[in-house]
């Protein structure tokens, strides 16, 4: 009986902390692009104390979450740093890219994309919070392979991953100065199709020589 006590103990403690860090992975993923977007054309100093600074406060919401799994102030601080990533994204893309060029129109495409896609993960993150119990009924009623549909949670993962991914690579892309025509041989997919698509608007279309215009 106690051996049976602590396996369950054990278990739970297991899945607890495997979905701490399945948690904390939000923040790992979006601080470090944070701080890059804050940093541009800051002095190396500058970058390095709010590299630290915000270093500290990820470490301190880890503990926080961890001690007590709430999700409020968890929540409210990954939508803080996803808005200040896309709010820098856009003034970048304002001022790195020619103004009403073509390639501006296509990072922009690539860019409501990504926000899309990765608010999507984070809406479906949410519904799963709020119905798990009803979703895992589900699941095992319809069974594989249509279960799968209703995995949430992973759904949420692959939204957010390509989200993610084409944030950090259009920040990149912008921030090292890259050659700005150069979006099909710097991008992986979806990018490039995102760039192309009605995400960019009309006239973003392969095809397009991608001349740039200036004002």
């Amino acid at each position: 009986m106690g051996v049976g006590i602590a396996s369950a103990a054990f278990h739970m403690n297991l899945k607890y902390h495997t979905q701490m860090m399945d948690d904390v992975s939000m923040h790992l993923t979006t601080t470090p692009v944070l701080h890059r977007v804050i940093t541009v054309n800051t002095s190396r100093r500058t970058s390095v104390i709010l590299a630290f600074l915000l270093g500290a406060v990820l470490i301190g919401l880890i503990i926080h979450h961890a001690l007590t799994d709430e999700l409020i102030l968890h929540s409210v601080t990954f939508v803080a740093s996803v808005t200040i990533i896309g709010v820098r994204t856009m003034q970048l893309i304002t001022t790195r890219t020619p103004k009403d060029s073509l390639v501006q129109q296509q990072i922009w495409g690539m860019v409501r994309f990504g926000a899309a896609i990765f608010e999507l993960g984070f809406l479906v993150w949410l519904v799963d919070g709020w119905i798990c119990g009803w979703l895992r009924s589900w699941r095992t009623t319809i069974g594989l392979p249509w279960a799968f549909l209703l995995e949430l949670h992973g759904w949420w993962h692959i939204c957010t991953g390509v989200g993610a991914y084409i944030f950090i690579a259009v920040i990149d892309h912008l921030v090292l100065g890259e050659d700005v025509g150069a979006i099909e041989k710097s991008f992986a997919w979806p990018a490039p199709w995102a760039s192309r698509s009605i995400f960019a608007g009309k006239g973003s279309a392969l095809g397009v020589t991608p001349d740039l215009k200036t004002d």
